[in-house]
């Protein structure tokens, strides 16, 4: 499989939720904002797209923490399943260094017009491909990757997730489920490359997806997710000054 492990959690739907935030459009790319303030946070989705899962209504709880938090919407309405047989060729359509950085600079230049200055990211499964890239750019602070597939994706896309990370030039934390790829675990790739920069957090009951699709009736998963909520809002505190 190109991104998620086979036992991940699939499709969430939180249809019942009300965000806070608004749809705004620049140029072709639709992108969600919510919140404001110099400080800002770039979250970057999952495989199942713009608004899906209880990705927005994270970037709600970002921005009620005095962040401006702007998705933009890569997929421009697209969306695929981990065992959809098109995943490979879905995933080698949005390579970075050509098709997403035009996106990149038009949310950036977005967020700058509405006072942003100081830039971090975060990412959930495929979102952490565009994370560990972003995180080059000297604008950005801090990089959060949620049950990060960037491992698979890269093979898939760029051949080399190693120089992809010895370019990135800011202090990272990986939130993994006990059943991310290993280069996303203590001692892998990752912490090899990155050394001080990373901190990684295993929750070693959970399984990939499950920080924005996963059961919240299950107490153990609620317990994690409020967790990992918690130490995102920690660790941009401690690096987005």
């Amino acid at each position: 499989m190109a991104c998620c492990p086979e036992n991940g959690y699939g499709f969430l739907d939180n249809s019942a939720y009300t965000c806070k935030g608004v749809v705004e459009k620049v140029e072709d790319l639709e992108i969600y904002v919510v919140g404001s303030g110099d400080k800002c946070i770039v979250w970057n989705y999952d495989i199942f797209g713009f608004d899906a899962g209880r990705t927005r209504q994270i970037c709600d709880l970002l921005a009620d923490r005095g962040y401006m938090v702007v998705l933009p919407d890569y997929y421009r309405g697209g969306s695929i399943t981990p065992t959809d047989p098109g995943l490979v060729d879905f995933i080698k359509a949005y390579p970075y260094n050509t098709l997403l950085i035009p996106d990149v600079e038009r949310t950036l230049t977005f967020a700058k017009a509405r006072g942003a200055v100081d830039f971090g990211c975060a990412g959930t499964c495929w979102g952490s491909y565009p994370v560990i890239n972003l995180c080059s750019r000297p604008e950005f602070k801090a990089g959060v990757s949620l049950h990060p597939s960037h491992s698979k994706i890269c093979a898939v896309i760029d051949g080399s997730e190693e120089e992809t990370l010895k370019r990135i030039g800011c202090n990272q934390l990986y939130l993994s489920a006990g059943n991310d790829h290993e280069n996303c675990q203590p001692g892998g790739l990752g912490e090899q490359v990155l050394g001080g920069k990373l901190q990684i957090e295993v929750f070693p009951e959970m399984i990939h997806g499950w920080v924005t699709r996963g059961d919240m009736s299950n107490p153990a998963v609620e317990r994690d997710v409020n967790k990992a909520v918690t130490m995102i809002i920690e660790f941009f505190a401690a690096n987005l000054k």
